[in-house]
């Protein structure tokens, strides 16, 4: 089941934002349950909008044009 948790994102301009962040579900006995916690991260979601992870683990808004990098 994914489970939706609170993360601390990082903007552009060195703002700092708690989002939710919807992880993916990874069965216990598989060996991606090794994962970071960055890795398991399927979305976050920004004031409503959800923004898919980019090949560099930034999240990229395309309504804002802010750019998110998980912090914690």
């Amino acid at each position: 089941m994914s489970q939706l948790i609170e993360v601390k994102v990082k903007d552009q301009f060195s703002n700092i934002h708690a989002v939710q962040a919807l992880l993916r579900a990874i069965p216990e006995n598989s060996v991606l349950h090794k994962l970071s916690l960055f890795q398991k991260i399927e979305h976050i979601i920004v004031n409503g909008e959800i923004i898919r992870p980019s090949i560099e683990l930034l999240f990229e808004s395309r309504i804002s044009a802010s750019i998110y990098r998980i912090i914690e």
